[in-house]
């Protein structure tokens, strides 16, 4: 379940998650899968110390965003224009409270939600400067996603997401984290699947992708069960010519949790602008040889 829910100026009240340091001068907004909800950090302890705000928000019929009747559904652009109107806003009151001066942020799309973080990338170019793509679906690809037949029993199946991952036992309580986002996703049966399929209809945005000014990056493990070849080769040919991709080898579905030292370093290069001794040097890990708590 997200942390809060808040009303967005539109009028529609979306639930919102927060990760990292709530008083940190960059903000980070990561767009979850399909099926996913917001509530869902890759490495807990690494983000609390990289110096970056980390935010995430449930999109319609996901965690605590209410589904909308089907002749009331958010497009994508409307629920991108939401997200960015969020981004305004919290920038307003960081200026506020603290005299911290966020004119730009970095954006994380996973899998579905690369579509999200891109389309608002293309939307939105005054705010977003930094974009990642993790094991990122194609346009077509995330409808595909959207439209499939699942509930909370498919678990992290639904995501492609084998129980022997060998990440689950790199990454200490990435499988309570992943139950949580999950269990959250589906808290209103199949109502987030169903605002997907809505959202990921629209590509008129995909013809402006390699005009994004946003330095982007694309990660991709060198086993992907759901981001294939195809998908890769997508964002590789409508991104801009100097986006950059980056396998990470001996990762499959998950490697948003074992790449997130480097998608947290093009996101937020300055660590928010910790002094160098405070930064992080790395999250702790459990040894490859100890089973899974």
């Amino acid at each position: 379940m997200a942390s809060v829910r808040t009303v967005l100026p539109s009028g529609r009240e979306v639930g919102v998650s927060t990760f990292g340091d709530p008083m940190a001068d960059r903000l980070v907004v990561i767009c979850h899968p399909t099926p996913g909800a917001s509530a869902f950090d890759p490495d807990p302890t690494l983000t609390g110390r990289w110096g970056l705000r980390l935010v995430g928000l449930d999109r319609p019929g996901y965690g605590s965003t209410d589904a909308v009747s089907p002749d009331q559904q958010v497009p994508l652009a409307a629920h991108v224009d939401d997200v960015a109107a969020f981004i305004e806003a919290d920038e307003r009151n960081a200026d506020r409270i603290s005299n911290a001066d966020l004119e730009n942020c970095g954006v994380i799309g996973w899998g579905a939600g690369a579509v999200v973080a891109a389309a608002l990338a293309v939307r939105h170019p005054e705010l977003v400067d930094r974009l990642v793509l993790v094991s990122p679906l194609a346009p077509r690809a995330a409808q595909t996603a959207a439209g499939r037949t699942l509930s909370a029993a498919d678990g992290w199946s639904a995501l492609g997401i084998a129980d022997d991952d060998p990440a689950l036992d790199r990454h200490l309580g990435l499988d309570r984290r992943l139950d949580r986002m999950v269990d959250a996703a589906f808290e209103q049966g199949d109502a987030g699947l169903v605002g997907d399929r809505r959202l990921f209809a629209e590509t008129a945005w995909t013809r402006e992708l390699a005009d994004v000014r946003a330095e982007c990056l694309v990660i991709v493990g060198d086993a992907e069960p759901t981001a294939d070849a195809e998908d890769v080769a997508w964002w590789r040919e409508h991104l801009p010519a100097a986006a950059r991709v980056q396998e990470v080898a001996g990762s499959s579905a998950l490697a948003i949790a074992d790449a997130w030292e480097a998608v947290l370093a093009h996101v937020a290069p300055a660590h928010g602008h910790i002094v160098e001794r405070e930064r992080d040097r790395g999250a702790p890990r459990l040894p490859h040889d100890l089973p899974r708590a």
